[in-house]
């Protein structure tokens, strides 16, 4: 790795002290506890929630009733869910290719269906060639999508092939498509490009984010919303 022994022993002790591994003769192991329970999923769930909960709020005023919508894996699009499931709905097609969105979606009026596909269990996401397949042959009012990173110049991005995939399909078979980013995720540039700014119909962060990035998006060509803020719309 090229870094001292201090600095794996430093490294070592303070992932020890967290959890996440336990300290053995001559290095360490995995943590009973984090093999059964602690994913990528459960790790980022928490993070940001309330940013993410005011995010979903905002992107609950695109949900129309009698439409078809879809909300990926990510756990931003988790809380949309969640505020989704506690809110007044007549009539709405949800489709998802979140395990765990699909397992706590309880609503009757929405009609739910889960794309099928390889489940990763880490993400908490289905992907590959089924999904991609199955979303491409169909349509939908509003995709929700977000991703580990966002930059002006990048777009969104990802380190995942899988998630890749499934964003450029929705958007291609999407009349609308909204991206959900806290503004902890501004400045990560991740390995895959995704979406790029100007391809995202709104992009909805949260009020965290600084001035300087907003003009920086918003220059890239993204139609930008501000949680907690008051909406300007225009037809």
């Amino acid at each position: 790795m090229g870094v001292s022994p201090v600095t794996i022993h430093r490294d070592l002790e303070r992932l020890a002290a967290e959890g996440l591994i336990e300290r053995v003769h001559g290095g360490a192991k995995l943590s009973e506890t984090e093999r059964a329970v602690r994913t990528a999923w459960a790790t980022r769930r928490p993070r940001n929630a309330a940013a993410k909960a005011q995010i979903a709020q905002r992107a609950l005023e695109w949900i129309e009733d009698d439409s078809t919508i879809f909300i990926d894996s990510s756990t931003t699009c988790a809380a949309l869910a969640t505020a989704l499931a506690a809110r007044p709905v007549r009539s709405l097609t949800l489709v998802t290719n979140s395990p765990a969105i699909a397992a706590e979606m309880d609503h009757d009026g929405v009609h739910l269906i889960v794309a099928p596909g390889e489940v990763n269990q880490d993400l908490r996401m289905i992907g590959g060639r089924w999904t991609v397949e199955f979303l491409s042959e169909l349509n939908f009012a509003t995709a929700f999508v977000s991703a580990l990173g966002l930059t002006a110049q990048a777009g969104l991005t990802t380190a995942q092939r899988a998630v890749a995939d499934v964003l450029r399909t929705v958007r291609q078979v999407s009349a609308r498509t909204i991206a959900l980013v806290d503004s902890s995720k501004y400045g990560v540039r991740s390995l895959l490009p995704a979406l790029a700014v100007d391809e995202l119909d709104v992009l909805i962060t949260d009020g965290d984010l600084p001035e300087v990035h907003r003009a920086e998006l918003r220059d890239a060509g993204a139609r930008l919303e501000i949680a907690g803020e008051r909406a300007i719309r225009t037809s």
